[in-house]
């Protein structure tokens, strides 16, 4: 039998005094009231809990948007958030990644008839999502090369406090998500609203699993359906993630580094920006290739949880391709960033930017790359080069420019190497592979491979600080990251 969770009223105070912590203002809210309550936040410096108090400054129809006193954020922004969600991010994710179904405790009483409706009865059962805008005590330093926590969602919010357990004891036993002031994305911009898309998926793909998997999802899969949620919200205006790739500012990319196996690269700062970027771009090829974002609905309502929630509904809408495989599905990805054909499966179908994607190339003289799972590098051939056979994972392909656009069999004249780990565990080992060998470039129609071309998508380059996850920002600090609660009874779905 499936127990339902006990929920206690979130306490809040109701005072006879305002807030005078507006940055640019000291406007009440229309009611007149002023609600108060004490939240519990992470500090990512230190890996401690705190807690804060904030104010209830709007009240959208989806929404109740709350501002930490003292951190610069006042009415005005409380009211763009909230219409902000209401207007623009509610129902772009929910018709990308909500579930709709009853849900029931014991199979009798429904309790939520999609997906967000199911993290409300989890959480504090009022029927709006809590927004906290605070300043996210993140350490970062203002500059390009830093990183900072833009925005975070938490699972153990969505299960009753108990003083005993040592994460749910600070749960604000709420469905909300956090927002940091960031002078870089006002409240209510794209930039904003991104941020909220992003992380609504992320509660939106946790109670998914919680109902309907046995496991949550690899972070690789939960993070580039995070990117999926920003892209539908700013569409093509969504620029960075390509820029970043074609400059490989990390200059890890160039070696493999990609999102399948989730930061490991620690020893590099910005190596982790690269995840999001190719996990971006790979998740955007999904769509592109299947034709329809319905791909991101078909993947986060799978009932697997690793790379097969991917390769099966990717062979379900573009059926026929080899595609319920990870390794000719990875291979096929991973052709399309050098080759970019406007049509067909190597490239992204003459989108508006990522028809701009050029892929970087192994720098000239290394024999060899060691490649985690997942990752994939692009090499020149020397004269005489054979393709090499397959060794344990390390899997081989010959690509081009022109047709025939990829060989498994023969070196194409003019082309490059594909080396690629398409062992399916993300845990699994590094193998090294071999490249083309070449010492000096003897492809003089590889001009995207070589990076010769210009590229227009520079100018969108990301400055920093770059939003990177609270977890992978505890990581960065050395901290415990937050618990994924795999071990509390699922007390909701069928028996």
């Amino acid at each position: 039998m499936k127990l339902k969770l006990l929920h206690i009223i979130p306490f809040v105070f109701i005072l006879l005094f305002f807030s005078c912590d507006d940055l640019n203002e000291q406007l009440l809210p229309p009611s007149g009231n002023y609600i108060y309550r004490t939240f519990w936040a992470r500090d990512f410096q230190n890996g401690s809990h705190y807690q804060l108090t904030a104010e209830l400054l709007a009240e959208g129809h989806y929404c109740n948007v709350w501002v930490e006193r003292g951190s610069g954020a006042g009415l005005t922004a409380a009211r763009r958030v909230a219409n902000a969600y209401d207007t623009v991010v509610y129902q772009a994710i929910m018709d990308s990644f909500a579930v709709r179904r009853d849900f029931t405790v014991d199979g009798v009483e429904i309790v939520a008839r999609n997906t967000m409706e199911l993290a409300d009865w989890m959480g504090d059962g009022d029927g709006k999502l809590a927004i906290l805008i605070l300043k996210i005590r993140d350490g970062h330093r203002p500059g390009i090369n830093d990183t900072m926590v833009a925005g975070y969602f938490w699972s153990g919010n969505l299960f009753q406090f108990d003083p005993d357990d040592m994460a749910l004891r600070f749960s604000n036993e709420s469905d909300m998500i956090y927002i940091a002031v960031n002078p870089q994305a006002p409240f209510g911009s794209m930039e904003s609203n991104v941020t909220i898309a992003h992380e609504m998926q992320h509660m939106m793909n946790f109670v998914t699993s919680y109902a309907l998997r046995e496991a949550y999802m690899d972070t690789w899969i939960d993070e580039g359906l995070s990117s999926a949620a920003e892209w539908a919200i700013a569409g093509s205006r969504l620029r960075g993630h390509a820029a970043w790739y074609n400059q490989d500012i990390s200059g890890m990319i160039q070696r493999g580094n990609n999102f399948f196996v989730w930061d490991n690269h620690r020893s590099n700062p910005l190596a982790i920006i690269d995840d999001y970027a190719t996990v971006y771009l790979f998740f955007q090829w999904l769509r592109l290739q299947a034709g329809s974002s319905r791909i991101y609905y078909d993947i986060i309502s799978s009932p697997n949880s690793n790379f097969r929630a991917v390769t099966n509904a990717m062979n379900g809408m573009v059926p026929g391709r080899g595609y319920s495989n990870w390794d000719h599905l990875l291979r096929t990805w991973l052709a399309a960033n050098y080759i970019n054909a406007p049509t067909g499966p190597y490239g992204y179908m003459d989108d508006s930017v990522l028809r701009n994607i050029k892929a970087t190339m192994v720098p000239m003289g290394i024999a060899s790359v060691n490649l985690a799972p997942g990752e994939g590098v692009y090499s020149f051939t020397s004269h005489g080069f054979s393709l090499p056979a397959v060794e344990e994972n390390i899997k081989y392909a010959s690509v081009s420019l022109g047709s025939p656009w990829l060989s498994d069999s023969l070196i194409i004249p003019g082309g490059a190497l594909l080396s690629f780990n398409a062992n399916t565990n993300t845990r699994g080992r590094t193998e090294p592979g071999r490249t083309g060998g070449a010492t000096v470039s003897l492809d003089a129609g590889a001009t995207n491979g070589a990076g010769t071309q210009t590229d227009s998508l520079a100018r969108y380059l990301p400055r920093g600080p770059f939003p990177i996850s609270a977890n992978d920002m505890l990581n960065r600090h050395g901290h415990q990251t937050f618990s994924n609660f795999r071990s509390i009874i699922r007390v909701i779905g069928d028996e």
